[in-house]
């Protein structure tokens, strides 16, 4: 059996900056758990936490308390990870150092981000914010940008919610309240006071979560409103059943606001944070969600049925149910990318890589397009093999021959030929070839100067391959003067 590859997931969560990113991230836990061993990486959390992680994932690290601006920090995870891990990180302390040492040691990163506020060198950063452009960023070359709410990172009761039929609860108006699961400025009694003032309004739902810590408050304050009921810590179902009974409800711009939309209903949003501007404004100019500022004026009569259809009809444009596809498909290619592993070419690879040369796609894309006769290529193979300015590489996925690649080392410039095999073509592994490859060759050519890569103008995937991988346009070779040079200077780059 093939063992499954190991996802880390490292988030912090307490009472002081709340849930937000634990939650969110064991949301993508739930999609990728099947395939995927996955376990939380977090500091010092409370007992309550742990056992909510445990549920879901594989397994915990508890890691000791580390300011971010010590050297320690950027290194926490050293004894964990190695080239055959794929790290997810979800916080605003995992800046580009912590990102690069990651890298550093050969795992893929994935970033949960929503403040673009520093350079990414993850793989790929998911981004579930609307009215977000790949211009907001900056990140190399090779990070894949997942952005807006096709990539949502819902719970599972959550993304049942976003397929199923929806129409407007029976019976007189509810409206459910959740300021999220710490809600340090306690805006839950602020709103609880704004509802109170509208007579349409006949009962309340206050959900608060394990980490909210002005209960006895709010308790109090309860004791004399009988219409509102409290409910603290739901699970996810429990909060999905509660929401489909409220024709409406008050959440922060965060992670709740998406899961009441995949739900559906009126929804009224305010920003609690300044992180959660950008989550606002594109609920509120999308459609998806209405300011807290309108709350008194647009519930005084109540909510039509016309309303409650419209409000949900753009909802579901958004939230489909179907983020776990999109990343899985994600995680897949990044896992393939993890279990390359590069050897050296040996004798018996020569029918292997005569019957790669030979394939049809693999010859539209040489610059000689003739088939290559058995002979020929034997009596070249082996001259590689014994010509030790050649260094020929084979990619292995979990043992499987996946890719080959080769450098020509003439002086101090290596020229790379590669190719990858037809069942692996589409998965998103040339640029990963292109650097594993030009890694190893460094390691075994510290000496070389310059890695070149020409490619004929209509091949797109291997051009974009070389752009991920870093590589730059060079100038032209006189010998392919339509071709694109593509060089990586190993000074450079260092």
């Amino acid at each position: 059996m093939i063992q499954k590859t190991r996802i880390i997931f490292r988030a912090d969560g307490n009472s002081r900056i709340g849930l937000g990113h634990v939650t969110r991230s064991l949301a993508l836990v739930h999609m990728l758990r099947r395939e995927f061993e996955c376990v939380f990486a977090i500091q010092s959390p409370d007992q309550a936490l742990q056992e909510r992680i445990r549920e879901v994932c594989d397994g915990i690290i508890v890691l000791p308390p580390a300011d971010p601006a010590a050297d320690r920090f950027i290194h926490e995870l050293d004894a964990y990870i190695s080239e055959e891990e794929i790290v997810v990180l979800d916080g605003y302390t995992f800046g580009t150092a912590y990102q690069q040492n990651i890298k550093s040691r050969g795992a893929a990163v994935v970033c949960i981000d929503d403040i673009h506020t520093y350079t990414f060198v993850a793989d790929a950063v998911i981004n579930q914010a609307g009215g977000v452009s790949p211009d907001n960023y900056q990140a190399a070359p090779y990070t894949r940008l997942l952005l807006g709410p096709h990539y949502a990172l819902l719970r599972p009761a959550f993304l049942r919610a976003a397929k199923a039929t929806r129409s407007i609860p029976e019976g007189e108006l509810r409206v459910l309240v959740c300021m999220g699961g710490a809600d340090p400025d306690n805006q839950t009694l602020q709103a609880l006071e704004a509802l109170k003032a509208i007579p349409a309004v006949k009962q309340v739902e206050v959900v608060v979560g394990s980490a909210y810590t002005r209960l006895h408050e709010l308790k109090q304050y309860l004791k004399e409103q009988p219409q509102t009921k409290l409910h603290r810590d739901l699970s996810a179902e429990s909060l999905r059943r509660l929401m489909s009974k409220c024709q409406a409800a008050i959440t922060s711009a965060s992670g709740i606001s998406y899961e009441y939309a995949a739900v559906g209903g009126v929804l009224f949003v305010k920003q609690t944070a300044d992180n959660q501007a950008g989550m606002h404004q594109f609920l509120t100019s999308a459609g998806i969600a209405l300011d807290y500022s309108n709350l008194s004026s647009l519930l005084k009569q109540g909510i039509s049925e016309e309303q409650f259809a419209a409000q949900l009809t753009i909802q579901r444009q958004f939230f489909d149910g179907k983020s776990p596809e999109r990343l899985q498909q994600l995680f897949k290619s990044l896992s393939l990318a993890t279990s390359l592993k590069l050897r050296k070419v040996k004798a018996e690879d020569l029918q292997l890589l005569f019957n790669w040369a030979n394939d049809p796609e693999v010859r539209r894309h040489s610059f000689n397009q003739e088939p290559i006769p058995l002979e020929d290529h034997t009596r070249w193979f082996k001259g590689k093999l014994d010509n030790p300015n050649a260094m020929l590489y084979l990619a292995e996925a979990d043992g499987t021959p996946a890719a080959h690649i080769r450098f020509d080392i003439k002086g101090s410039t290596a020229t790379i030929s590669y190719l990858i095999a037809a069942d692996y073509r589409g998965k998103g592994l040339g640029h990963t070839v292109l650097l594993k490859g030009t890694q190893h060759l460094l390691q075994e050519r510290p000496e070389l100067q310059l890695v070149e890569g020409l490619v004929q103008q209509d091949h797109k995937a291997s051009v974009r391959s070389f752009e991920k991988a870093g590589f730059t346009y060079g100038e032209a070779d006189p010998a392919h003067p339509k071709a694109f040079r593509f060089v990586w200077q190993p000074k450079a780059s260092a």
